[in-house]
């Protein structure tokens, strides 16, 4: 059988137009390479779009799920088994705040900001029902409901994610989103809308009040560092502020940490970079490692509010056994290999190394990250910042997409197309030999969009 060709008749490719599916026939994986089936051996600088934090076929994580075969794959939550209680009461004693936590299983992040949304909303709702708690104005605003988000951010392609997301893709559903959803200004200091931090925080305040404040607003979502729309690190004070202006109008904080968990920025979470406790945090993408594994984490205070109220959500496959065993794993690999560490110190050699690279070129206009979490902004004029792709071309054939290309069809190195520059997310495993291969590519990379400019 010829799969590729198998492959592109009979599947559906994301976020693409199907006649130019043309997909790469692989014999095998390991480590941080992609091995394929005409004989080339590529370095997958995206991490299995952030899955792999650590690398293909970890021989820790496939012990650990082939011992779970043997004994149970999965049965409703009216039953416990042992990865799926371990693994709650892990993750309720390593993220920030009380361990009283309680934990929502589903399959992907995109599920988990479902299950987080409507968890934040239905406490709401507990909070003035059932609670007897109060509202400003409780004739006009009987049930705080709303969302805030921002514009740089991508929450998933479900209905409530994807409307709860700025990002471009978004526009695909329009304009059927789900309302409920109020987009705020991101927090970029590459591109800053304010002159300072306390003019955000006050139109934020401006926002918060004008949709209604604690009558109508449930929650703050945002991820900590912006993922696919920039990997961009907030700048000081930020995530104090969006917590004390929380706590302010009592609103839910939830944090979306599925590209940013499980290492990536060299912390567990890349809130624990900041004094920061979230009320909701969501895991996804890595966790499960090669299983699909999200989780929506309740605080205590959240939690609580369920305690005698109906938690009104769920999912098949809801604490999947084997998915559990494998997250179990990824956390016994993650902590006791030392690549949280890893990611922090030899993050921060990349960074470094990336800034000194991107000096030499006039494509490159910022360098930012954390960790082992990089981009490299591509623009066509330093001083002017003008990108070389803007909101509305995404999609379209730009620079950005031409040096993705060179990278992939050249240097043997996977990069996505659709981002905004060059994307820098090698598994956590990733060696020094390893980032010199990638360095080298990248320079010729970045080489090439210098010429497109000139010309």
């Amino acid at each position: 059988m010829d799969i590729a060709a198998t492959q592109a008749r009979h599947t559906m490719q994301c976020w693409s137009a199907q006649a130019g599916y043309s997909p790469i026939a692989v014999s095998k994986t390991e480590g941080c390479w992609i091995h394929t089936k005409d004989g080339r051996k590529i370095f997958d600088l995206r991490s299995a779009h952030e899955c792999i934090n650590l690398g293909f076929n970890h021989p820790k994580i496939l012990a650990a799920m082939r011992a779970q075969m043997d004994k149970v794959l999965y049965v409703t939550d009216d039953f416990a088994t042992e990865p799926t209680a371990q693994l709650s009461q892990r993750l309720a004693e390593l993220t920030p705040g009380s361990p009283n936590k309680k934990v929502y299983f589903s399959q992907s992040g995109a599920a988990a900001v479902e299950g987080a949304i409507k968890a934040a909303r239905l406490y709401q709702y507990n909070r003035v029902f059932q609670d007897g708690g109060t509202v400003d104005a409780p004739s006009q605003y009987p049930y705080p409901y709303k969302i805030i988000s921002r514009y740089n951010s991508w929450h998933g392609s479900s209905s409530g994610a994807a409307s709860a997301s700025g990002d471009p893709r978004r526009w695909f559903q329009e304009p059927l989103t789900v309302p409920g959803v109020v987009l705020a200004p991101d927090a970029n200091p590459y591109r800053p809308h304010f002159e300072s931090v306390e003019q955000h925080f006050n139109y934020l305040n401006h926002i918060i009040e004008q949709e209604g404040g604690r009558n109508k607003v449930a929650a703050f979502l945002l991820e900590p560092i912006v993922g696919s729309n920039g990997i961009i690190v907030p700048p000081d004070g930020y995530l104090e502020g969006i917590r004390a202006l929380c706590d302010q109008w009592d609103l839910l904080l939830i944090v979306d940490e599925t590209m940013t968990g499980m290492g990536r920025t060299g912390k567990f979470l890349a809130i624990e970079h900041w004094d920061v406790e979230p009320d909701i945090i969501i895991m996804g993408k890595a966790l499960g490692a090669y299983c699909p594994l999200a989780a929506t984490i309740l605080s205590e205070k959240v939690s609580k509010s369920f305690d005698h109220h109906l938690f009104g959500h769920g999912q098949s496959y809801s604490g999947h056994a084997l998915g559990c065993a494998a997250a179990l794993a990824s956390l016994e690999v993650l902590h006791e290999d030392g690549l949280i560490t890893q990611s922090a110190s030899l993050g921060a050699q990349l960074g470094e190394q990336l800034r000194t690279l991107g000096q030499k070129h006039r494509c490159v206009g910022n360098v930012r990250g954390m960790g082992l979490f990089w981009t490299m902004e591509l623009v066509a004029n330093p001083s002017t910042k003008e990108p070389l792709r803007k909101a509305t071309e995404k999609y379209e054939e730009t620079i950005v997409k031409q040096v993705s290309d060179f990278l992939f069809r050249e240097r043997q190195v996977y990069v996505p197309s659709d981002k905004f520059g060059l994307w820098i997310v090698p598994p956590l495993i990733v060696n020094e030999e390893e980032i010199e291969f990638l360095l080298d590519a990248i320079e010729d990379a970045l080489a090439l969009a210098d010429s497109f400019l000139s010309t």
